[in-house]
């Protein structure tokens, strides 16, 4: 290996970090028919993470990493990956359906050979682990990013404590507004 190969890059970043709550019991319940509906909420997340101009950095079984230029665009993506995937499992019995949890935290990453490591990714991992099933959790580094900017409802959770990080992280769940535009493009206009 040379030493091209061993080099670390360190950059900000917005990281979005989703798993699938409840996969265990899922796959138990039907492995084939989630592996299905994982497959086509994957093909749906996919898509539009690379449309908010987002790299997947990592996927295993049912989790997908991503780093996005962006705090806005990440949580953009977020709020616009669980609006698509309730609408298309509306018709679905609430014990199959597929739900994702993603948490959102901008900082420091490192890179190395396209993979994301350290804090960074730990705290948007933790973050969700904390979100809500079909929800979007947040960091307050990410909340001064995106508060302003996107039209939704942050509710303050606190300080969070998590496994295996020393300080809490204060924690913001993400909601649309009743009255915010159908799109997060109509608000932008």
């Amino acid at each position: 290996m040379g030493p091209q190969e061993h080099r670390v890059e360190r950059r900000l970043a917005a990281i979005f970090a989703a798993d699938v709550a409840g996969y265990s019991r899922l796959m138990e319940q039907n492995e084939v028919g989630t592996l299905q509906t994982l497959a086509v909420h994957r093909e749906i997340m996919d898509g539009l993470i690379a449309e908010h101009r987002g790299r997947i950095a990592n996927t295993a079984g049912d989790s997908v990493l991503a780093e996005f230029p962006s705090a806005v665009d990440a949580v953009k993506c977020a709020v616009e990956v669980q609006k698509a995937l309730a609408s298309i499992d509306q018709d679905r019995p609430e014990e199959a359906r597929v739900r994702f949890r993603i948490g959102v935290h901008v900082g420091d990453v490192m890179v190395q050979r396209g993979d994301l490591l350290g804090d960074g990714v730990n705290i948007a991992a933790r973050l969700e682990s904390i979100a809500a099933p079909g929800g979007v959790c947040i960091s307050a580094t990410t909340h001064e990013y995106v508060r302003k900017a996107l039209p939704l409802a942050y509710t303050d959770l606190g300080p969070q404590q998590v496994k295996n990080l020393e300080d809490p992280i204060q924690s913001y769940a993400v909601s649309r507004l009743p009255s915010a535009p159908t799109s997060l493009e109509e608000a932008a206009d």
